[in-house]
């Protein structure tokens, strides 16, 4: 029995000094990397109405990994996606260079926001309320989720996913 409970010890010891000698996981200034994260979501919402492509370009993850998933009753097709950022990309620059965009100059409130953030990668979730910018009138309720991903120290937009609710008859009109 002393044996066996020596080989026990020992091997405890071991696996003690195995996890000891990894490298632990790396601290994250959880404020700091939530404000950074905040920035580039603005700056992509703030570029986007504005139809500075170069701008709105730049808050993205430009790989085949990226992906985007959305709904809106306001689309002919109702959902929309993208796997990989190249078609997303050549569809917001003709959409640019056609002033095509809907709601430019429109507001955003951010609400239920909810953060995971490690070194690497962050995801943010949160409640989007937009509104014509000088009326205030009521433009829709979407339920919106990033996945970033850090790219030479920088946060990438890497997963874009959002989900209009369904308006209401008074509210539409």
């Amino acid at each position: 029995m002393n044996g066996k409970f020596a080989h026990l010890i020992l091997l405890f010891i071991a696996l003690s000094a195995n996890f000891s000698c990894q490298s632990p996981a790396a601290e994250v200034d959880f404020e700091k990397e939530k404000a950074a994260i905040k920035a580039v979501i603005a700056k992509e919402t703030e570029s986007y109405y504005q139809q500075d492509f170069e701008a709105w370009k730049s808050t993205y993850l430009d790989s085949p990994q990226f992906r985007m998933n959305g709904y809106w009753e306001g689309f002919p097709e109702k959902i929309t996606f993208h796997n990989g950022f190249e078609s997303l990309k050549a569809m917001k620059k003709a959409q640019f260079e056609a002033d095509e965009t809907l709601w430019k100059g429109s507001t955003e409130e951010r609400s239920n926001e909810n953060f995971r953030i490690t070194a690497e990668m962050a995801w943010y979730t949160f409640d989007q309320y937009s509104y014509e910018k000088d009326t205030r009138k009521f433009l829709g309720k979407s339920l919106e989720t990033r996945i970033l991903e850090k790219q030479d120290g920088q946060w990438k937009i890497a997963y874009l996913g959002y989900h209009y609710f369904p308006m209401e008859e008074e509210e539409a009109n």
